[in-house]
Parts: C-alpha cells; structure tokens; sequence
C-alpha cells in the first residue's frame, strides 16, 4: 500500500475509533507491527495488508 492510502487508513482506523490493540488481535500481529507499519517504517504482508484494509472499511 503507498504512503498516501496508508495515510487514509490510518485516519478511517481513527476516526471510527478502532484501536491498534483491537486490529492488531484481528491481524494477528504485534501492536507494536501494526504501528510501525503505520508509520511506514515496515511493511506487511499483502494478504495482512488487505485484512488490515478490510477490517477497517466493515466496521
């Protein structure tokens, strides 16, 4: 996912109020992953990726 879509996510993530500890017990990853990932300072898998996406566009 590019910088800016990930940035998009992250807003839609917050303003729904998911929080990382929730998202990262769905991802089943580290919270500490999902913010990094966040931060773009890593990368996940693109099957993580697209749940991380999917998660967040249901709820």
């Amino acid at each position: 996912m590019n910088i800016k879509l990930r940035d998009e996510y992250l807003l839609k993530r917050r303003k729904k109020r998911i929080s990382q500890k929730e998202l990262a017990e769905y991802l089943n990853c580290s919270q500490s992953l999902l913010s990094r990932y966040e931060r773009a300072e890593c990368d996940m898998s693109k099957e993580k990726v697209e749940l991380y996406r999917r998660y967040i566009d249901e709820k």
